[in-house]
């Protein structure tokens, strides 16, 4: 869930509708010296945090400050959970593809997660023997089901490779993978630069134009209260505009996660609108 200040309120967005945001962006990429992504690549995007809800939806919880949970406050119980069973959740649609790029995607959450690093992110301690073997056993899992999504892909499996990509591959569907990839984790900054209360990402990379291609990231900054400048401009039409779903509850500290599940399903729907210009 994401936490964004509004005010007095919160305004709190499920990780999956930011995610299906992502994909609505990317779906929107190309023609401006950038490739259009492949639908096998949007329904990735789609579905990278497809876990989420088993959290936002049948139980979202606090900090330890009493507040509502913010993504980049994750603990480690939480969010292996959710990784996992975004995986799972991936790996039963018909699109081996697509569940792919979110095993990929959840595997470099693990990673980010446990390295030091100056991105905004979940930070889990691995001085702590337990968790260090719960993300073990967790990395091995989708190192594990990457291997058997890419033999159902027919993808080369005999290449070295670092978190899941053959980085200096020369066949040409490892470096489609990895543009669809980088596609993915640039969607999901900039999905997240509408949906927190400050963009977190000053860049989205790296980011190359094509598969194979000169990396050519994209600058983010907050032009007005509801719109972002960006710089290139990746997308075809000269201007976006974009809706998520969110609830706004009281900014407070709440006594317990139950009055707090209260207050969160008692909110109505609503739709924050957004727009993206070139900068």
């Amino acid at each position: 869930m994401i936490r964004k200040h509004a005010g007095d309120e919160f305004w709190l967005i499920a990780q999956h509708d930011h995610a299906l945001l992502a994909a609505e962006l990317a779906q929107q990429i190309g023609g401006r010296g950038y490739a259009a992504p492949s639908p096998s690549a949007v329904k990735g995007i789609a579905l990278h945090d497809c876990g989420w809800p088993v959290h936002d939806e049948d139980g979202p919880t606090l900090n330890r400050h009493g507040l509502p949970l913010d993504v980049f406050e994750t603990p480690p119980q939480i969010g292996l959970r959710v990784w996992s069973e975004g995986a799972r959740r991936a790996a039963l649609e018909a699109d081996a593809y697509a569940a792919l790029l979110v095993s990929l995607h959840t595997l470099s959450l693990s990673v980010y997660a446990t390295t030091p690093s100056p991105v905004p992110h979940e930070h889990f301690d691995t001085s702590d023997a337990s968790v260090r073997f719960e993300v073990n056993k967790f990395q091995q899992q989708q190192i594990e089901l990457q291997e058997e999504l890419r033999k159902r892909l027919v993808m080369r499996v005999d290449e070295p490779r670092r978190f899941g990509l053959a980085e200096q591959s020369r066949d040409p569907r490892e470096r489609q993978l990895i543009y669809d990839f980088r596609l993915l984790q640039a969607a999901d900054k900039l999905s997240l630069s509408i949906c927190c209360t400050r963009p977190p990402f000053e860049v989205l990379e790296p980011l190359p134009v094509e598969p194979g291609g000169a990396n050519r990231p994209i600058e983010v900054r907050l032009a007005g209260t509801f719109e972002l400048a960006l710089s290139p401009w990746p997308f075809r039409e000269d201007r976006v505009a974009v809706s998520v779903p969110y609830r706004r509850v009281p900014e407070r500290t709440y006594a317990s996660e139950e009055a707090f599940r209260q207050t969160h399903r008692a909110a109505p729907l609503e739709r924050m609108h957004f727009a993206l210009r070139p900068a």
